[in-house]
């Protein structure tokens, strides 16, 4: 059976009183927020998501990490409203690709079903010509 991937998006509205940021130790001035996801992201659509990221132009100053349900976000304290909106819209391209993933697993799903109904006909055309053949 082919697999049907789940949308994930930020936990919405982001509630900047649960948010947890702290200092990330290993750059200076960096921090890291943990932004809650909807659910936790299965494989394929963590593999759509990087490559959403690694296609964006806007990587050079954040660095994005996903651990369960928490989307981590490590960045420096500047434009963290740019960022988001950035983070939105690499999470909306993913789950695009995730409908486009699914329509094409539906339409297998259903060719795969169309053969093996031919597959059966066939099957009981063949025993029927058997049987005949058999009662002489």
């Amino acid at each position: 059976m082919k697999e049907i991937v789940k949308k994930v998006s930020l936990m919405e509205p982001i509630d900047v009183e649960t948010v947890r940021v702290k200092r990330y130790p290993l750059f200076k001035d960096a921090y890291v927020i943990d932004l809650p996801l909807t659910e936790e992201p299965n494989y394929i659509w963590r593999i759509f998501f990087e490559q959403e990221i690694k296609s964006s132009l806007h990587l050079w100053d954040r660095k994005i990490v996903i651990v369960g349900q928490i989307l981590k976000l490590i960045t420096t304290p500047t434009k963290i409203r740019e960022k988001i909106e950035w983070l939105r819209k690499v999470i909306e391209k993913t789950n695009s690709r995730v409908d486009e993933y699914n329509r094409a697993q539906e339409e297998a799903r259903k060719a795969e079903e169309a053969l093996k109904k031919i597959d059966e006909e066939d099957l009981k055309r063949i025993r029927d010509e058997i049987r005949w053949v058999t009662r002489r």
